[in-house]
């Protein structure tokens, strides 16, 4: 409405200043009859006309420039009165009125949603480190205050003064990625999760640093883990030793009369006695081996050599391992199938490590499908959402039992017959070693899919 006004209001002025022009143009053949007041006149009047026109049109910029400048100032205080300045106006006013309490509006939610942000930055659990691109920290939260014991930080390089190795990991911190942290002070010993998010705007580049004391999650776990391995290690030992105490007492009874209690003279010795003697030491040297082998693979968990990484296509290890299980697979009549998305699809690993992986997974599936006439194993790599790599080993066995499937990559823990138990144990020791995961998912009798993720 106001601008077809305003509109209206500049023809009405730009005609008049056309029709002063014209008469003006008419009047100059007729100097000559003394007709120079008129032309003064109508000169006067068309200069008149401009300097109107001129400032009527300036009056609409300097009610808008002094409307921005209020805006940039945050000045919201400000009101434009309706006071002789026309209809024409009076619809410029109200609109500028009108923005000006919408803006006034949004500002006061932007300073409520701020307040409720800092302070749920200051609230919350985890400790916030937020600093430019050159170091400058703009947030930095009571949580991180309280972790560091560190009041004031204006530079993230600030935390080099009292906690070096921190500073350093923090440097070298990718974006999305977690570390963790062992961080010494004179009052305790922390254990830190950092991660690093990275946002950008178009004047500059914010990171955004959490840190979480994870000390007692990492206690709780390590106190688990540890009951869990000894549960296993006591029963495996125990399983062990009891026969070679059982068998030796019994071999010692074969020497004592039972009527005295003393022991038996040489010639009171027989060959069946002898040879008893002998197949009881031999049981003895065949458990005590078992065992000794036991504590050999248990050596081996923690043994493991330190990757040689290089870079190769999957195709090439899917085909060398495809070669090395293709007749085992036959023979058990299993469908070994394996696919790579891309064909192309390359990974940074410990090309022999991660063949122990696959081939002890593909292993471990084959003795899932047992007899099963229609058994498949399936392999497969691909780049998630993530671009991380992942490979895939999904068979239709048995499955794992839900109430197992959490103890299946301890260290022994197998419910195999003939089973080691150190498989599984190796292959995480093994993903963990290659900054990776190594997950399962099962429906009994339907299917089961461990994936690698790297």
């Amino acid at each position: 409405m106001y601008s077809k006004s305003l509109f209206s209001a500049i023809l009405i002025r730009i005609i008049l200043i056309i029709i002063s022009s014209f008469a003006f143009i008419s009047v100059i053949p007729y100097l000559h009859k003394e007709y120079y007041l008129s032309l003064i006149g109508i000169g006067i009047l068309i200069i008149y006309q401009v300097y109107s026109l001129v400032h009527y049109v300036n009056k609409t910029n300097r009610k808008l420039a002094h409307f921005f400048n209020s805006v940039r100032n945050e000045d919201s205080a400000l009101i434009y009165s309706h006071e002789n300045e026309g209809k024409i106006f009076d619809s410029l006013n109200n609109s500028l009125n009108e923005l000006n309490n919408t803006i006034a509006e949004m500002r006061r939610r932007n300073a409520r949603q701020s307040l409720f942000l800092n302070n749920l930055v200051e609230h919350v659990g985890v400790g916030l480190i937020s600093y430019t691109r050159d170091g400058n920290v703009e947030i930095f939260n009571n949580a991180a205050k309280g972790l560091l014991q560190i009041n004031q930080l204006s530079n993230i390089r600030d935390i080099t003064i009292k906690y070096p190795e921190l500073s350093r990991r923090i440097s070298e911190l990718q974006p999305d990625n977690q570390q963790l942290v062992k961080v010494i002070s004179k009052q305790s010993v922390l254990f830190l999760s950092l991660k690093l998010s990275i946002f950008k705007s178009e004047k500059e580049t914010l990171n955004l640093l959490s840190i979480q004391n994870i000390r007692t999650e990492l206690e709780q776990n390590e106190l688990d883990s540890w009951q869990k391995l000894i549960r296993v290690l006591t029963h495996e030992i125990s399983n062990s030793i009891s026969p070679i105490t059982s068998l030796a007492n019994t071999t010692k009874k074969y020497f004592v009369r039972k009527s005295t209690g003393s022991i038996m003279k040489k010639d009171e010795l027989d060959d069946a006695l002898l040879h008893k003697t002998v197949d009881s030491l031999d049981t003895i040297e065949t458990t005590g081996r078992g065992l000794i082998d036991f504590v050999g693979k248990y050596r081996s968990l923690t043994a493991l050599p330190q990757p040689r990484f290089e870079k190769f296509p999957i195709c090439d290890m899917f085909d060398r391992v495809q070669t090395l299980l293709i007749e085992e697979a036959d023979s058990n009549t299993i469908a070994l199938v394996f696919n790579s998305s891309p064909n192309t699809l390359e990974l940074t690993a410990d090309f022999g490590l991660l063949e122990k992986v696959l081939i002890n997974l593909i292993k471990n599936a084959f003795q899932a499908l047992g007899n099963s006439h229609d058994g498949k194993v399936h392999v497969s790599a691909f780049r998630n959402i993530e671009n991380r790599v992942i490979i895939v080993v999904k068979d239709n066995g048995n499955g794992i039992p839900s109430d197992i499937i959490d103890d299946i990559f301890i260290p022994f823990y197998t419910t195999k017959n003939n089973g080691s138990g150190i498989g599984l144990s190796l292959s995480r020791q093994i993903m963990r070693l290659h900054s990776g995961t190594i997950t399962v998912s099962s429906i009994p009798n339907k299917e089961t899919v461990f994936s690698l993720v790297f």
